[in-house]
This record gives C-alpha cells, structure tokens and sequence, in this order.
C-alpha cells in the first residue's frame, strides 16, 4: 500500500495556480493532444456560431490567431443574421403587396 501511495505522490506537480496537476503531457502526445483540442474548439465554435467546422477551420487557415478567428466568425453571424433580416422582410413585403394587388382586383 506504501508503494502504492509514493509511486502516485511522484506523478503529481503543482501548476502556477497552486492546483494539483497528476501527469504532464509526454512530448511525443503533444501533437496529438493539440489536434484534439484544435477539433473540439473548432466543432464548439461551429455549434456556438451556426456554422460548419469547415467553415470555421478554412477562416482560421487565413488568418494568424484564434482571437482573429473568433472575430472574425462573430462578424460573419452578424452579416448573416441582418442579411437574412433584410431578405425575410423584402420576402413578407412582396408577399404583402402581391395580396393587395389580388385584393384590388377583386
């Protein structure tokens, strides 16, 4: 049980917060790791901003942060949003005015 006990006190560090950290990444996972993260962010922000990943991945490939991609995809919601504001109204509208022309003729 003591070996036990030791052998688990020297996985664990302390991080800069004054947290518990129980393992380090090994160098060899890193990439690995980083493209797992890289993929939940990007499917996140894709569901968050009404997007497809592929979207979000093919903005982030131009620009040179994460930052400048969220920026950027938030700018592209908002467009979207008052574009298809716009073309619902200019739609209802001409729906409207052809009723009226119906109800003139007859």
């Amino acid at each position: 049980m003591m070996l036990q006990l030791m052998f688990f006190k020297d996985c664990t560090s302390k991080t800069s917060d004054g947290s518990t950290a129980h393992t380090s990444i090994h160098k060899g996972d890193i990439t690995h790791f980083a493209q797992a993260g890289f993929k939940a962010w990007v499917q996140l922000l894709a569901i968050q901003q009404g997007f497809q990943a592929d979207v979000i991945r093919t903005v982030y490939g131009y620009l040179k942060s994460y930052e400048q991609t969220v920026e950027t995809i938030e700018v592209m919601r908002e467009v979207a949003e008052e574009r298809a504001v716009a073309e619902i109204l200019s739609k209802t509208e001409e729906d409207e005015d052809e009723d009226s022309v119906k109800d003139e003729e007859e």
